[in-house]
């Protein structure tokens, strides 16, 4: 083409998308592009000069989520010397680039095998050492329970649930389950790290995320430095007179206490 696209896929993604038991349905995810020559089944694509794995006819999941692009080169900034912890990581972009980052370690969390093999895949297109940036397999509550009765934390947690999901161990519902999920992740954040919490949640606003960090740092214990709200990247603009799909907070805890 002209302008130098390849191929052109379109998804119909419905108002309640995280409720559908199969997008791969052809009405809402064609496997073939609206325009130009299909792409392999998988195949590499570039983010500032980052490699991902992408699946670009294969249901309306295609393995990157472009709206955290700028959360991406946060965190790729934050992570040097950093232990970092990616929660509901999906395919683990957040963990590629904080290992690119200079990241000690990172552990990519999710409850599914398959995203987490991909998220494997994509550790290792950026020579990242499978011995210290690991993945688990675990329902995310249940991981961060076992984390706290261990004591280990980490410097800096990345939370980006999805609105909603259903699992073998149970179903989740940001509206109802964040402020839990947050208690959680809260207690696993070292002295002095760092938490980036996002949410695209159409009902949860920037005040009401805020609100539930305040309230979740409050119930555990744990002082606040600082909970800045993230602008929207540029290329997803909120509709006039609404708030942006996606809102992100970073969160700085406060240090040990000097003795």
């Amino acid at each position: 083409m002209a302008i130098g696209i390849e191929a052109t896929y379109v998804k119909f993604r419905p108002k309640h998308a995280s409720r559908i038991v199969d997008s791969r349905r052809l009405e809402i995810a064609p496997a073939l592009p609206m325009r130009g020559e299909a792409k392999p089944d998988a195949f590499e694509i570039s983010e500032s000069g980052v490699p991902f794995e992408v699946h670009l006819g294969d249901g309306l999941s295609t393995g990157l989520f472009l709206d955290q692009r700028e959360n991406r080169g946060r965190v790729r900034e934050l992570a040097k010397g950093k232990r970092v912890l990616n929660l509901f990581a999906y395919t683990g972009s957040f963990s590629v680039v904080a290992a690119l980052g200079g990241a000690t370690l990172s552990n990519t969390v999710d409850v599914s095998r398959v995203v987490l093999e991909w998220a494997a895949r994509n550790l290792a297109r950026v020579g990242a050492d499978s011995a210290v940036h690991t993945v688990t397999e675990l329902e995310v509550f249940s991981f961060l329970e076992r984390a706290t009765a261990k004591g280990e934390t980490w410097d800096l947690v990345i939370l980006d649930p999805p609105s909603f999901s259903t699992t073998k161990q149970a179903t989740f519902s940001a509206e109802s389950d964040l402020s839990r999920l947050l208690e959680l992740t809260l207690k696993v954040v070292a002295p002095g790290g760092k938490l980036l919490a996002c949410t695209n949640h159409r009902s949860i606003v920037m005040a009401k995320l805020r609100r539930h960090v305040h309230e979740a740092s409050r119930k555990v214990g744990v002082t606040l430095v600082q909970v800045k709200s993230l602008p929207p990247p540029v290329d997803f603009p909120p509709p006039a007179g609404r708030e942006p799909h996606l809102k992100s907070v970073l969160v700085s805890v406060a240090g040990l206490p000097c003795l």
